[in-house]
């Protein structure tokens, strides 16, 4: 179904992709197997999307989003529910999130995104931009900020929880609230951790990063 122009969606499902174009605003709850938006669009309950998931514009949502496909997003964000994807997430520009975001297949975000939840995957999270998480990060991999930031800034990234990884921890420029758990874990230049730091094969320390305590090697579980 493609709407366009000033359109208004009562609640309701439909066993097709939903295309909208210009402004649009769902009343309620909606479901709908692809979704792509351009523009603007304003949602006021949830939104479950069968397959893969578009947006390019404005996009925000008062409910939880629910994907069981890819999910692609530019321009402004914002989900006041959790987020809940079981493929891909891809993210640049604005995210602002009010709950957790999960996203099975990996998250790679960039751009200035506020998470008040928790950050999850089965497989890579991935940080550029500016990024603060007020939960925990968990995930195969972490990996947090640029190759090269040359910004002033001291924290461009912010994780008021713990980061847990599976496997490889690589954070840069960061302020951790929390602990550091991974079992390869590099802590770079500008990262501050607040909470301990655990490793089970190595640890890479750079002498520009700040720790409250010494790191610690643990066994595998």
């Amino acid at each position: 179904m493609r709407v366009s122009g000033s359109s208004t969606l009562a609640e309701g499902k439909i066993n097709e992709n939903l295309v909208a174009t210009g402004s649009t605003r769902i009343n309620g709850n909606y479901e709908c197997e692809g979704f792509r938006s351009s523009g603007t669009l304003k949602g006021k309950g949830n939104l479950v999307v069968k397959g893969d998931f578009r947006n390019a514009g404005s996009f925000k949502l008062v409910g939880s989003l629910t994907i069981d496909g890819d999910a692609k997003s530019s321009g402004s964000t914002t989900i006041e529910g959790e987020i809940s994807i079981k493929g891909e997430y891809t993210k640049s520009g604005t995210l602002r999130a009010g709950k957790q975001l999960e996203a099975l297949d990996g998250v790679s975000i960039s751009g200035f995104s506020k998470i008040q939840g928790n950050l999850m995957s089965k497989r890579d999270v991935v940080l550029r931009g500016n990024v603060t998480v007020e939960g925990n990060i968990k995930a195969e991999n972490v990996s947090i900020g640029m190759p090269i930031d040359r910004r002033p800034l001291k924290h461009p990234y912010k994780v008021h929880g713990n980061i847990v990884a599976d496997s490889k921890v690589n954070i840069k420029k960061t302020f951790v609230a929390g602990d550091v758990k991974g079992r390869d874990v590099k802590i770079d230049y500008g990262t501050e951790v607040v909470g301990a730091v655990y490793y089970i094969n190595s640890i890479e320390v750079s002498s520009r990063a700040t720790l409250a305590k010494k790191p610690r090697q643990i066994k595998d579980e």
